[in-house]
């Protein structure tokens, strides 16, 4: 175990803290678990690129390389537009103070346990997250604040506090202050990770069986630890179309103006907006295509992994529609109830789900052309009616000379 790992005092703790005013920090003997849940898309809903765009478009803006001052994820003003957003600040209703309601900015279960274990003085409370602490300390803070929150330790991403050094994945850094804090609270018994990634959470059980085979074979005198890793249903909200296209032009303009200081020959293609629409469609949203995966579900033998998983939207028309009609269908936006029908797939390689509007509502695709989906012969009624709302909407395209179009 690297001795750079070993606290030397709750000062050296409190430096990866952005706390403000730093809360104290608990006995060492007085602390029995350790609870560590995460921001983004597991505590807050955190905004994601949309489906107003393609799928290339959306990993170009993923990307924290493609894009001169980074991509979605180091944008500050992308999460600083959801503390603006209406229904970002929690509102409480006190019934004697027992119940609480939520903005839809925040994901009801994991804040439920959060406040739990905040009053529970056997139990470290930890937020911690990838993003930037020089980036994102104000804005987090914010949010956190108007919620109410009062974590032990508020953790984003920076350089080692001690060593300076910058550590190369979030994965790092995130298993670098675990092991800090269990080394510092070496009577601790448990440490609970609440993780939205899959990858992350595999990347966690990994490292608690080496945290403990490491005790072991240092021949630390501490107890073994559990760890109990809990994968959360990854949980976001949109931002406003035209706010979340607002941000896009931003990083664009953002990358744009970057490239013109550095050496022609080393600049970067010119990144743009082009305002060609691929397709006119009721658009759905990422839970609600959740909730049709659930239901239906493929055979057992197909290994999920090597299968895309589709369902962003309901096609209306292929390119753009006239503006009349756009009014036709209720103007941009417009909501549109549906209900499924039935499920089928064609050759055991393409799979569908048929929905149609409910009370004959909203406006039914004709394909012009033979598509594959449309081959589909072996149709079976669904076994559970599910009804969704969704509303108007087009798919952008985003270029930034990397695509060939």
């Amino acid at each position: 175990m690297d001795s750079s790992s070993l606290p030397k005092d709750a000062a050296a703790v409190l430096a990866w803290s952005i706390a403000a005013p730093p809360k104290p920090l608990p006995a060492i003997n007085q602390i029995k678990r350790i609870c560590v849940i995460d921001f983004d898309n597991t505590l807050y809903r955190s905004p994601v690129p949309s489906n107003i765009w393609d799928g290339p478009s959306i990993g170009i803006l993923r990307d924290s390389d493609r894009l001169l001052g980074g991509g979605w994820w180091q944008t500050p003003s992308i999460l600083d537009a959801t503390v603006d957003q209406r229904g970002a600040r929690p509102s409480v209703a006190s019934q004697g103070g027992h119940e609480r309601r939520y903005s839809d900015r925040w994901n009801k279960p994991i804040v439920d346990i959060a406040r739990t274990v905040d009053q529970n003085i056997h139990t470290l409370n930890v937020l911690l997250t990838g993003r930037s602490r020089i980036l994102f300390s104000k804005t987090v803070l914010r949010i956190l604040g108007n919620a109410g929150f009062s974590f032990d330790l508020v953790v984003l991403k920076q350089d080692h506090p001690q060593l300076g050094h910058e550590f190369a994945t979030t994965m790092d850094f995130k298993k670098c202050f675990i092991s800090m804090i269990l080394n510092y609270y070496h009577e601790a018994e448990r440490i609970s990770i609440y993780e939205d990634r899959p990858g992350h959470s595999r990347q966690f059980r990994d490292f608690g069986d080496e945290f403990n085979k490491s005790c072991i074979r240092d021949s630390l005198v501490r107890p073994q630890v559990r760890f109990d890793i809990v994968q959360v249903q990854p949980a976001h909200r949109d931002l406003d179309p035209l706010e979340e296209i607002k941000q896009v032009k931003f990083m664009l303009q953002r990358h744009n103006r970057l490239a013109q200081n550095m050496d022609a020959s080393l600049r970067p293609l010119p990144a743009k907006l082009f305002k060609r629409v691929c397709h006119t469609s009721y658009m759905l949203h990422p839970e609600t295509t959740h909730r049709l995966l659930v239901n239906f579900r493929l055979r057992q033998r197909f290994n999920t992994r090597e299968v895309d998983f589709f369902g962003r939207y309901i096609p209306i028309k292929m390119g753009k529609c006239e503006p009349v009609e756009i009014e036709n269908l209720g103007g941009m936006g417009a909501q549109i109830q549906f209900e499924t029908v039935s499920f089928g797939s064609y050759n055991d390689c393409i799979w569908a789900v048929r929905v149609r509007p409910v009370n004959n509502c909203g406006y039914r695709y004709q394909p012009q052309n033979s598509i594959s989906a449309g081959r589909i012969s072996a149709i079976l009624p669904a076994n559970i009616s599910k009804q969704f709302a969704r509303a108007v909407g087009i798919i952008w395209y985003l270029n930034t000379g990397y695509l060939i179009q």
